[in-house]
Formats: structure tokens, C-alpha cells, sequence
């Protein structure tokens, strides 16, 4: 099958980070967010690969073709933001008879990947179950995970499915055809174009469209999601399998699980649980937890906790001399 990917948006809720920097390249467990995608579709993504690309496009088909020369990529630009639904109208020429997966590049996705085709049905959602659905999208479905409605988030905590930003089509051309409609109907605004109503429009006429569970979903779309993330995949074993064995030949301690890259200098420091540290970072005396610490970056005499530090940035403090006396109680800003 065709997979599209898009990843063409700014980034914006991941600011500062994303002024310098691709979203779906920014560091989580020792890969990046599109990286870690990538690994987990690697089963089927034999054929053609069409990745949407906008904001820092020519940085992100750089990284791609350095680290997944085997895909049989192709790069589509989106100069207007107008949408998820308009980045895969401009796929259009790849919509065809066969099928097509789309997946959108915000997230880190695990599933069974070849097992979401289902030859009854002419689409499939993946979904995840979420104990406050609100900010999100949601399907509803029957008895027989038949979807029949989506909702754009929900005022009620009625429906829990939300949308991973996973789906297979039978047919390209379904959704080709979807989406023309809406982009048809709604020529004369100037807003977005949703992917859902294009889903709205299949349903409407007749398509069978079935949702199925993820193994895991991450959105990574905001700070404290990607530290989230960060914490779900280390915990998973996406790290150092040999943090532990280096921390006893060198100056550091270690308080897994962790992520630390090969090229990283760690010198008297604590390093975890749930901190990633990237290529070439320099950490000293410093404790590091829960946070995710870019390639480049120097960090010394520092207490950290739920950082996000980004490439080549340097951040120093102060050791302090202290005396404290019996029953006192200090709190040091």
C-alpha cells in the first residue's frame, strides 16, 4: 500500500524549539518524533512513501533520505496552510484504486500495522481510548466497531475512541473524491478543510469505514506530551541498554530508564529516571530528570526536572555553600 505522511504544519505549540527546527524532528527516546513512526511502520512501507512537507520541508527530506535511504520517498510541498485535508489533496496524483494509509507525522503511533486492512470494509480508523476525550476528535461507533459519526471535540465524555491519526483506505480514489467534495462545497471560504468532513462525506455516501484499537498513541505536540512521550517509550526500552555498564567505567550514576547517546560526555552527574541526552550533549555535576536535553547542549551545576533543552544551549548554575542547623527547614529557589 501508499503511505502519506503529513507533516507540513509549524509546530507552533512546540515553540521555541520549532523556530530552528522541524516538529517531527525534535528528539524523544534517542530518535526523533518521525523516526520513531517510521520504525514502527517499517512492515509497510515497501512501497511508495509521500511525505507533505511546508515549514522547514527541505530539513526534513534532508534527515529522511540521510536516515531511511531505502523508502521509496517522494516529498509533495504544501505552500498554503489550508489544512489536513487540502495537505493530502495535493497528493491527489498518488490517489488511486489502491490503498492508501495516511499518518499524520504529530504523533508516534504503535500497531499492528499489517493487520488494520480489512477486506469487508472501506476504511479503518485507529483509535484510542481517553478518559477526557474533549480536546480531541472522536468516532462513534457501534457494537461491531462500525464507525457512523465523527465528533470534533466533544462537549460530553460520551464517546472516548480519539482519533490516533491513523487511516486506511481501500481505495485512494474514495478518498480523493471525499475530499474534492468538500473542497468544492466550501470553494468560496478561506478557512481550512478538514480531513473529517471528507470522512462525513464518505459515510454519507455508504462507505463501511470500521475502527480499531492502537497498541499506543503519543501525541508529541506540546512540551509536557512530549516528555509524556518520553517517559512511555524509556520505559519501553527505547534507550541505553548499556547506560548502566557506562555509568560504572565513568564519573556518573545512573537511575534508569534513560537514554544516553554514545557521543555525550557525562561527568559527576545523576542521570534519571526518564531523561534523554543526546549526541554530543555535555553534562556536569548536574542532576538530570525527566527531561530531554538536544544534541550539542552543556549543562552544568544544574538541577533539572521536566526540561526541555534545546540544541547547543548552555545553562549553568551556582554550587552553594551551606550551613543548616538542627529543625531547619530551607527552601532553595
Amino acid at each position: 500500500m501508499k503511505i502519506i505522511i503529513p507533516l507540513a504544519g509549524f509546530g507552533t505549540r512546540m515553540r521555541p524549539h520549532t523556530w530552528s527546527r522541524a516538529k517531527p524532528l525534535l528528539n524523544v527516546a534517542g530518535n526523533t518524533i518521525i523516526g520513531h513512526l517510521l520504525n514502527f511502520m517499517r512492515e509497510i512501507t515497501t512501497e511508495e512513501v509521500i511525505f507533505v512537507v511546508g515549514y522547514k520541508g527541505d530539513e526534513i527530506e534532508a534527515w529522511i533520505r540521510e536516515h531511511y535511504p531505502h523508502l521509496k520517498a517522494h516529498f509533495v510541498v504544501q505552500e498554503e496552510a489550508l489544512g489536513q485535508a487540502h495537505a493530502i489533496w495535493m497528493c491527489r496524483d498518488f490517489l488511486d484504486d489502491g490503498e492508501v494509509l495516511v499518518a499524520f507525522g504529530d504523533g508516534i503511533v504503535e500497531a499492528r500495522y499489517t493487520e488494520i486492512p480489512e477486506p469487508d470494509a472501506d476504511g479503518v480508523i485507529l483509535v484510542q481510548e481517553m478518559a477526557d476525550p474533549r480536546t480531541f476528535g472522536v468516532v462513534v461507533t457501534d457494537e461491531n466497531d462500525m464507525v457512523h459519526d465523527f465528533i470534533e471535540k466533544p462537549s460530553t465524555m460520551e464517546h472516548k475512541q480519539v482519533l490516533a491519526g491513523i487511516y486506511w483506505f481501500k481505495h485512494g480514489r474514495l478518498l480523493h473524491n471525499a475530499i474534492q467534495t468538500i473542497i468544492e462545497q466550501n470553494r468560496q471560504t478561506k478557512g481550512e478543510f478538514y480531513l473529517v468532513d471528507a470522512y462525513k462525506v464518505m459515510l454519507e455516501q455508504g462507505a463501511v469505514i470500521k475502527a480499531k484499537p492502537t497498541i499506543f498513541w503519543l501525541d508529541a505536540g506540546k512540551p509536557d506530551y512530549m516528555l509524556s512521550s518520553n517517559q512511555k517509550l524509556l520505559s519501553l526500552g527505547y534507550g541505553t541498554q548499556d547506560a548502566i555498564e557506562r555509568s560504572y567505567a565513568e564519573d556518573f550514576t545512573v537511575v534508569p530508564p534513560v537514554f544516553i547517546h554514545e557521543t555525550a560526555v557525562i561527568d559527576q552527574s545523576v542521570i534519571g529516571p526518564f531523561a534523554s541526552i543526546e549526541a554530543g550533549a555535555v553534562v556536569k555535576s548536574s542532576i538530570v530528570r525527566n527531561s530531554i536535553i538536544d544534541a550539542g547542549a552543556h549543562i552544568g551545576n544544574c538541577i533539572l526536572d521536566e526540561a526541555l533543552v534545546g540544541e547547543n544551549a548552555r545553562l549553568t548554575g551556582q554550587p552553594k555553600a551551606m550551613f543548616v542547623g538542627d529543625d531547619s527547614s530551607v527552601e532553595i529557589g
